[in-house]
């Protein structure tokens, strides 16, 4: 009797434990399925973030493009520059969530919650924006289930432009690749003022307004000798000397391609030629302030290490202005600002023929304490950085106050003044370095 009960309970034990299994499957299922939306909220999570990150560094350099940083309140073209800088930083951060294939999270790109907002005025010398992204639509599936909207993730990031100029007390600007002409604060377009007040830092009005000049070097005898009788210069000149350059550290794939063949035999002309990774025996703007000019090397003259490099930098065919023939070196047009950026123009690379915000043509170069020349000593006093766009090697003749052969026409484009009271925090480094307006995150990545 007992047997029989047994054999007749054993098939409805056995149909239980299918149902147990598939309970136990669906159960298994679902968790992972919600294991799986977790990771995917958590990676676009990370993504977007990082999407933020690289939309507020790019407003932020749209700032910095924007030449406004350099000028002091007391500019007539500041309020202008400032809509200008703010027009620059939107387009910026809305080209970074507008392009194919870029900046995406979960595979789509994220949109701007709101316009980039600014602040330029609560922390001196620094150039604030602040961007919030959203991405929606996100690939899960018990999420839709249990919310009727589309699950989402936010982000916001803040980053900056910052300039030491034109402030009391200063954070130290750690700069790398610094082409190594040594400016005299001389501004030959401003009545003759300099272009920063060696005490304060201070920036001149109007700086960068029209500011086309030639670098012509106060070299006259080989090996260089400034303190010889200064050079006589004509209007819209400034003289250089070349700075020591010792321990140098070219990187070679930073250097110009090979049209024109570039290979400076010393190391002031690859330091020309190429990005010097390293700082050459020079300063950060407001540490040490000392560099040595270099009284062995001569750049002058169309077969000086100057125009030689010159012309390597900016992929030059030769001395003189752009042919749109032969030459392949990028091209400004400085005439919109400052209601509309300057117009960089690419004509080699795989921007050719389009605008860009970003040339070897633009290179930074130290100012330093001399309103003229001779110069007397071996050691001069760094007071600040001009960033320029190098147009062309002058190829002359020369005489009559035109440019001498070998001399480097220059476009400003931003100005930095080192204020000799810096304030002991860490030397700011934006992006490579290489920039006297380095452009940093201030929200922790």
């Amino acid at each position: 009797m007992q047997k029989n009960i047994f054999s007749r309970s054993r098939p409805r034990q056995q149909g239980q434990t299918i149902i147990l299994v598939a309970i136990s499957l669906v159960s298994l299922l679902a968790m992972a399925a919600l294991a799986i939306d977790i990771v995917t909220l958590y990676l676009a999570s990370s993504e977007i973030q990082r999407a933020a990150d690289a939309t507020a560094l790019a407003a932020a350099k749209g700032i910095s493009d924007s030449g406004f940083t350099t000028l002091p309140t007391t500019d007539s073209n500041y309020a202008t520059a400032q809509t200008l800088a703010q027009t620059m930083a939107s387009k910026a951060a809305n080209s970074m969530v507008t392009t194919p294939g870029t900046n995406l999270v979960a595979g789509q790109l994220p949109v701007l919650v709101a316009p980039p907002t600014f602040d330029f005025t609560s922390h001196p010398g620094s150039y604030q924006v602040t961007v919030s992204l959203k991405s929606t639509n996100l690939p899960t599936f018990f999420s839709k289930i249990w919310s009727g909207t589309p699950p989402s993730v936010t982000a916001s990031a803040s980053a900056e432009a910052y300039n030491a100029a034109n402030l009391p007390t200063i954070t130290p600007i750690s700069l790398r690749s610094v082409k190594p002409w040594l400016v005299a604060n001389f501004d030959p377009r401003n009545t003759a003022t300099p272009f920063v007040n060696k005490l304060t830092g201070v920036v001149e009005d109007n700086a960068i307004q029209s500011a086309t000049i030639d670098l012509v070097s106060e070299c006259t005898t080989s090996p260089c000798n400034p303190a010889a009788a200064p050079k006589s210069i004509g209007t819209s000149q400034v003289q250089y000397v070349p700075a020591v350059v010792s321990n140098p550290s070219n990187s070679s794939d930073i250097c110009p391609a090979s049209n024109p063949p570039c290979g400076g035999g010393t190391p002031y002309e690859n330091s020309v030629e190429c990005a010097d990774t390293s700082i050459y025996a020079g300063p950060a703007c407001g540490l040490s302030a000392n560099i040595s000019w270099d009284n062995n090397e001569n750049p002058g003259g169309l077969a000086g290490p100057s125009a030689a490099g010159g012309e390597c930098l900016i992929h030059a065919a030769g001395p003189g202005p752009y042919d749109g023939v032969n030459n392949l070196q990028d091209t400004l047009d400085p005439s919109p600002w400052p209601t509309n950026p300057m117009k960089i123009k690419a004509n080699s690379g795989p921007f050719s023929t389009n605008f860009v915000t970003t040339s070897s043509s633009i290179v930074t170069v130290p100012i330093i304490d001399t309103a003229g020349f001779p110069l007397t000593g071996g050691v001069v006093n760094v007071v600040g950085y001009l960033q320029a766009f190098i147009n062309q090697v002058d190829g002359g003749p020369g005489g009559g106050g035109l440019p001498p052969p070998g001399s480097i026409n220059i476009t400003v484009l931003n100005v930095v003044g080192c204020n000799p009271n810096n304030n002991g925090a860490t030397p700011v480094i934006g992006g490579s370095g290489s920039s006297p307006i380095p452009v940093r995150l201030i929200t922790p990545p």
